[in-house]
């Protein structure tokens, strides 16, 4: 007996460390950090000495809402090109210089037409972008009748899909608030809107669909209908481009949660198999692409590099008009600050191809990454969103706060303090900062191509769930967040320009 409370009391002892520790990692620490910061005054700012002109929240959103109203801006369409000569013309009328674009080659797919029957009934549909796809520029025109067979969210399941159209329930990702405040750097959210019991839900797809997607092709699958389970009720997500992992050969489209429970309920209650039409047709074609560049000069050939995106798979407001906007503005403020003032040189760059293979980011790095390459690091904004989420209902609903901004950074512990420091000063609410690479060898940003040359970054992002939705539109732009955001940003890249290249990379 004495033994046992011994155990007992040994084990509510550390329950009780452990207890403790939790609570200082996640509240007390945090706080104290935070609180040391929220002393920092705003006239003390890295760039309040300067009496220039902050363009203001109409006139940034101004140029968001001209990109947004050219349409779907990928490369090879007119929106595309019209998108690049506007970025252009601003940058030079900013008073960038040496402004020029980067020449590359892209891939434009289209899909002009999608049909999905179930045994004779006309269902709703999404074609999946980049599918029925080798690589090989040409068109294409598939139909694929066939049995449906329903894997759920297996992505490799033990059942014979040769012939057969895969039904698959698809899922988006979801991040834990309480893991996020473990691992962030900052998790500033002086207002607590975000749970500790909540998660994020972000548009980004799991391995139930590219994983799935690509095992049932090589198993012989004749076609691949994706459920979107945890999207709100809709078929309309326009897929980044995955043939990065393999050839997309076989037909895909999305359908809805809705439609999803309609085919399986098919497939359940039919005496006999059910039979699925999958078509589609279109063409993948070889198109121009570009990045937009411009240098402001400074007092070191040691340079930063500010980019965003320009073109977009959708109306593209918030992504990415408003990441666009963003840099604009920063081109703006910047270039009212004198020559002789400018610690560093900047190199304003506006990209498209996010959206297809990033061969224009391929384009930039053999231009500017060379054996004399100059760019110490580099800043990257996505993203000024408003928050939505899913109902019970399925339907999308405003939350009336941002969505969370997240702040990926790669570099020394000085330079993470920085970006913690003018988050706080500037009041950027619901706003986590993380390792660059935390989930794995790449960021998840627009910055990937230019992080994995070795350079310090900082890149800005938040993931909506209506992020690659027809339905992202001008209003979705948080647009009162888009000046403290340029802010913010104005004041991390002048910190930065004032600490030796070799300062700014991981210890």
């Amino acid at each position: 007996m004495r033994i046992m409370k011994k155990i007992g009391i040994t084990v509510l002892v550390i329950l009780l460390a452990v207890a403790v520790i939790l609570v200082s990692v996640l509240f007390i620490i945090p706080s104290v950090k935070i609180s040391r910061m929220e002393k920092l005054s705003m006239d003390d700012s890295a760039t309040a000495q300067y009496n220039v002109g902050m363009p203001d929240e109409d006139t940034i959103y101004g140029w968001a809402t001209d990109l947004v109203d050219m349409g779907v801006r990928l490369p090879g369409t007119e929106a595309g090109e019209e998108a690049r000569a506007y970025v252009l013309e601003k940058f030079e009328e900013l008073g960038l210089e040496d402004v020029t674009v980067i020449p590359a080659k892209t891939s434009l797919y289209t899909c002009d037409a999608c049909s999905l029957a179930v045994d004779g009934e006309n269902l709703e549909c999404q074609y999946i972008t980049y599918t029925c796809t080798d690589g090989t520029y040409t068109d294409f025109d598939v139909s694929e009748e066939a049995e449906l067979v329903y894997v759920g969210s297996k992505t490799d399941a033990n059942i014979d899909v040769e012939g057969k159209i895969v039904v698959a329930d698809i899922s988006f990702q979801s991040i834990p608030y309480i893991a996020a405040k473990l691992i962030s750097k900052l998790f500033y959210d002086p207002d607590n809107t975000l749970s500790l019991l909540g998660s994020k839900q972000v548009t980004y797809l799991t391995e139930s669909f590219y994983e799935g997607y690509f095992n049932y092709t090589d198993k012989g699958a004749a076609g691949y209908i994706g459920i979107l389970t945890d999207y709100y009720d809709s078929c309309a997500y326009f897929a980044e481009d995955y043939t990065y992992l393999g050839d997309m050969t076989i037909p895909g489209v999305f359908v809805s949660n809705s439609t999803g429970d309609v085919i399986k309920d098919m497939i359940n209650n039919s005496d006999d198999s059910t039979t699925a039409t999958l078509t589609m047709s279109g063409s993948l074609e070889e198109v121009d692409s570009g990045a937009v560049i411009g240098y402001l000069p400074g007092n070191s050939e040691e340079t930063i590099m500010v980019q965003s995106h320009y073109d977009s798979i959708t109306t593209g407001a918030v992504e990415d008009a408003s990441g666009t906007a963003c840099l604009l503005a920063m081109a703006d403020f910047y270039s009212q600050i004198p020559e002789e003032d400018r610690k560093k040189t900047l190199v304003f760059v506006a990209m498209d191809s996010h959206f297809s293979d990033y061969t224009t980011h391929d384009a930039v790095v053999a231009e500017l990454f060379g054996e004399d390459c100059s760019i110490v690091a580099n800043l990257c904004v996505e993203h000024i969103a408003k928050e939505y989420t899913v109902t019970s209902d399925g339907s999308l609903e405003e939350t009336g706060e941002i969505d969370p901004r997240i702040f990926f950074v790669s570099g020394s512990d000085a330079l993470i303090q920085v970006v913690n420091e003018e988050i706080v000063r500037h009041g950027l609410e619901r706003s986590l900062v993380l390792g660059a690479t935390l989930l794995g060898e790449d960021v998840f940003t627009d910055a990937n191509d230019f992080y994995q040359q070795g350079i310090a970054l900082v890149s800005l992002i938040s993931a909506p769930i209506y992020l690659y939705d027809m339905i992202d539109t001008a209003d979705k732009i948080e647009k009162d967040a888009l000046v403290p955001t340029v802010e913010t940003l104005s004041d991390i890249l002048w910190r930065l320009s004032e600490m030796p290249g070799e300062e700014l990379q991981e210890e």
